[in-house]
């Protein structure tokens, strides 16, 4: 072809395309340490009238690399936030010093030294001071757990804080790329471009995005969460983050504002990935759990360490008392309430250790009736912390409808999963008012010793069987227990026990019981009166729920009546008899400590929230302490793998769009030669000129 261009104008292309090289390799090797630069190309076409055009400069990248990098920073900053967070917790919950399970055995411990020697004070003093030390480590534990739930919300608050500048930077840096590109056809807006892809990178080791072109080919890309919302939108226009707890303001929720419109949008936190959905994965599965898990330890643990002392006889031969007191909580409003002061109170149910559950209530008013007294109509829902309902083995919902409950201050309603509950307001709530008890989160913070005197440990059990000097056969006691102690000397309460309280039992109470035969025995109360004959008899194992259930039983209207049973073994013989009274003077009797220190091994606490599986108080914390070691190991060697992939990525992805300083210098020398060549060539045009000049004087 043809080429009109003269020596001159491709000798100053070649110089001035050489210049540009030259600056492009030089920028490169300056930015060499620049975190975010990505290396530079120029290219050239030739012109078809001879010489070079101009130049284009654009970056040299892998847009596959780019995206793996992003996901593999996704992956490494969600196990990272996840794993040292989680770490903290198994160190803690792992160390001997802080172990709850020792504590729980001294306790233990001092209670089977006490029932050893149950007239020694200073053995029943100590159970009081393991009682307190008991109380104060499960406390300390509990309060830790809180300070890290604050301290995990100022870390939601700042890297959400953080995310939205980054959204924001993102937003603007595409619309100065689109002004750039606008206003210089032939070179990419580099730095630009250096900076939005550094702030998307930052972005994707918070949460998991995507990005793409918005297809108008102006430089702009458009941002959006894995899961599909838009964080940056194609108009310019971008989405902000936010949180909020409604009912529990320390459990915040994620939600995605729009700029300039009222609509929010609740996100899901566990599948957000990066260090944002490494904080909500943590506090779902291992600090909210625990919180509840070891509140759910203690209220079970001091409930039935108060319901068998209620059932034993203390020192001064009074029943005892609660050891531990039963806390109240208080409901949380929702929100969207008819009126935020309403408020509803609850505790755990005395005597229901085993059905007290980790799980929060949902209570929801569904209908109120003015009166004398007010009533309220409600379900009780169980619910997780996250708001999700529980489901039982069947994958039905644990929830339970109740109707007609008198609403009135002080006056608590038994309701399911071991909870009473109170409702002050009477007929001023409204169909449709909402609010959550959250017994187990901090409940085992508000738990006290109320126990002051060591003599009020009831070691002793308040009822004792004799055998009769004249008896014949060779029936012995072998076994006795009580399971209610409830006072009401009237009867007229169902819960009413034979005890009244004053150190002996309710007239008419089973006082003897005498043998017919082999087969058949008479129960007599005090004064002899026949309360109810027993046939057909086949073994002597609990006599007294035997005689409930015959013919005639004449306490049929109390539930658990007279509250203690007993058995015998041997044969009896016709006129056998034994006594039935209170354990007067049985100061020396251990019987109630025995059962106090058998709690440690009973399984006395509902293993899940879906079950009836019973287990200890020690299963129930070793379960605890593995839960978050095993999530904390998990976690730890996914960071492992992450990590390498992330290497790899890195790798991939600056072996492309890294400055390999090899390579630039090589290309320098390239260019210093080529401009060499190129100023060589306007030399020697300036030769032929002057000679062609020369021969035309």
């Amino acid at each position: 072809m043809i080429r009109a261009a003269d020596l001159f104008t491709i000798a100053t292309s070649g110089v001035r395309a050489s210049n540009q090289l030259l600056s492009t390799t030089s920028n490169n090797i300056a930015n060499v340490n620049t975190e975010g630069y990505v290396r530079e190309r120029t290219t050239f076409e030739s012109q078809l009238v001879g010489g070079v055009g101009r130049g284009m400069t654009e970056r040299v990248i892998n847009t596959f690399a780019q995206n793996q990098l992003r996901r593999d920073t996704t992956q490494v900053g969600e196990f990272e936030t996840y794993f040292q967070r989680a770490s903290v917790l198994d160190n803690i919950f792992a160390s001997e010093a802080n172990s709850f399970s020792s504590s729980m055995s001294r306790f233990f411990s001092s209670l089977q030294t006490a029932t050893d020697e149950p007239t020694n004070m200073a053995a029943r003093q100590l159970v009081l001071g393991e009682a307190n030390a008991l109380i104060g480590q499960v406390s300390t534990l509990s309060r830790f757990m809180d300070d890290k739930e604050r301290e995990l919300n100022l870390e939601m608050d700042a890297m959400t804080d953080r995310a939205n500048n980054l959204i924001q930077t993102i937003a603007d840096l595409n619309k100065n790329i689109v002004v750039a590109e606008g206003n210089n056809l032939f070179d990419e807006p580099g730095v630009l471009k250096n900076e939005r892809d550094q702030a998307i990178l930052e972005l994707s080791k918070m949460m998991s995005i995507e990005t793409r072109d918005n297809g108008r080919e102006d430089g702009s890309v458009m941002v959006n969460l894995s899961s599909g919302e838009s964080l940056v939108l194609e108009d310019g226009s971008f989405n902000l983050f936010q949180l909020s707890g409604d009912p529990d303001p320390a459990y915040r929720n994620l939600y995605l504002a729009s700029t300039g419109k009222p609509t929010t949008l609740r996100l899901p936190e566990m599948n957000l990935g990066g260090e944002i959905g490494g904080l909500f994965r943590y506090r779902d599965e291992i600090l909210a759990e625990g919180q509840r898990e070891l509140g759910q330890i203690a209220l079970a643990l001091t409930s039935a360490v108060n319901e068998q002392n209620r059932l034993g006889m203390d020192f001064d031969l009074q029943l005892g008392g609660n050891v531990f007191s039963n806390p109240e909580f208080q409901g949380l409003n929702y929100a969207a309430n008819s009126n935020l002061a309403l408020t509803i109170n609850g505790r755990m149910t005395e005597s229901a250790a085993s059905q007290i559950t980790s799980a929060d209530y949902l209570v929801e008013i569904t209908g109120t009736t003015a009166g004398a007294p007010d009533t309220v109509d409600f379900t009780v829902t169980l619910v997780n912390p996250d708001g999700t309902e529980v489901t039982d083995t069947s994958g039905n919902v644990i929830t339970q409808t109740y109707t007609g409950v008198e609403a009135a201050s002080g006056t608590f309603t038994e309701v399911i999963g071991g909870l009473e509950l109170d409702f002050p307001d009477g007929a001023t709530y409204a169909a449709g008012d909402r609010f959550v008890i959250q017994p187990t989160k901090s409940g085992a913070q508000r738990i006290d010793v109320i126990m002051t005197r060591p003599e009020d440990i009831a070691l002793a059990s308040p009822f004792r069987v004799d055998s009769e000097l004249a008896n014949l056969g060779d029936a012995v006691l072998t076994a006795s227990s009580v399971t209610n102690t409830f006072v009401d000397t009237t009867l007229t309460d169902p819960d009413a026990s034979a005890f009244d309280g004053a150190g002996g039992f309710v007239a008419g109470s089973p006082a003897r019981i005498e043998f017919n035969s082999e087969t058949e025995f008479a129960l007599y109360d005090e004064a002899n009166n026949l309360l109810v004959t027993v046939s057909g008899v086949t073994n002597y194992t609990d006599l007294m729920n035997q005689a409930a259930n015959a013919a005639g039983w004449p306490f049929g209207a109390q539930t658990d009546f007279p509250g203690f049973d007993f058995s015998l073994q041997g044969t009896p013989v016709a006129g056998d008899a034994f006594t039935i009274g209170y354990n007067t003077n049985g100061v020396d009797d251990n019987r109630n400590g025995l059962e106090l220190a058998a709690l440690q091994n009973e399984d006395s606490m509902l293993q899940n929230n879906n079950g009836t599986t019973l287990i200890s108080f020690q299963e129930s914390y070793a379960n605890i302490v593995s839960d978050i070691g095993a999530k904390t190991a998990s976690a730890d060697i996914s960071l492992t793998a992450a990590e390498a992939m992330q290497s790899q990525s890195e790798n991939w992805f600056q072996s492309v769009s890294g400055v390999n300083l090899d390579e630039e210098a090589a290309n320098l020398v390239r260019y210093q030669q080529t401009y060499s060549a190129a100023a060589r060539i306007l030399t020697t045009a300036q030769s032929l000129f002057d000679t062609i000049f020369s021969a035309t004087r």
